[in-house]
């Protein structure tokens, strides 16, 4: 089989997709709101809507690291340079075991489990894709210019959900011990 030469990405479709996936992230988050503010009992409570919004997010993370893998394993008899690129730097395990991480975090904030989890998995995530080169680095070298489309859709959404985790999981910590204070004196943690 021949080996297909990476063609050049287009980058009005580029921005048409960081569009697209700003938009999907935007519908999300406006849900979720909303669905907060119809659920919630009297007053605002704001420590519940970044718990909701950082839990959606890891659970949004997940599914689409689910539609990477899909697309991985679809794609495994594909020659062109990207894919043969791919194979050398490992199988499905990473996304696997991301997708497996971010659902588990963003059950464990939907059902008040533990913010902890969620917060230092968050972090981690956010520390670390953005310090490894095999990460970001790569998508902003490579990826914009010579990645399959949808394969940079996918990356724009898991940057947006990782994004909306890291910063609603931080904020959600940072402010329940200091204004979520229940009568008797004691920290609520919602």
């Amino acid at each position: 089989m021949a080996i297909v030469a990476p063609v050049p990405t287009d980058g009005g479709v580029v921005v048409a997709l960081f569009l697209m996936v700003g938009t999907i992230a935007f519908t999300i988050c406006s849900t979720v709101a909303l669905y907060e503010c119809s659920t919630r009992e009297k007053g605002s409570n704001h420590a519940r809507l970044l718990r909701l919004l950082s839990g959606w997010a890891n659970i949004s993370n997940s599914f689409i690291h689910v539609l990477l893998t899909i697309y991985i394993l679809s794609n495994a008899a594909n020659d062109s340079v990207y894919w043969i690129e791919e194979r050398k730097l490992g199988g499905i395990e990473g996304p696997v075991g991301l997708a497996v991480l971010n659902l588990l975090a963003g059950l464990s904030a939907l059902r008040s489990y533990s913010s902890k989890f969620p917060l230092v998995w968050n972090v981690f995530v956010a520390t670390a894709g953005t310090f490894m080169p095999i990460v970001w680095l790569r998508f902003l070298e490579v990826g914009l210019k010579e990645w399959p489309y949808e394969v940079i859709f996918i990356w724009f959404a898991i940057f947006f959900f990782e994004l909306v985790s890291v910063a609603c999981s931080v904020a959600h910590v940072a402010i329940v011990p200091n204004y979520c204070a229940d009568s008797s004196g004691g920290k609520k943690n919602e």
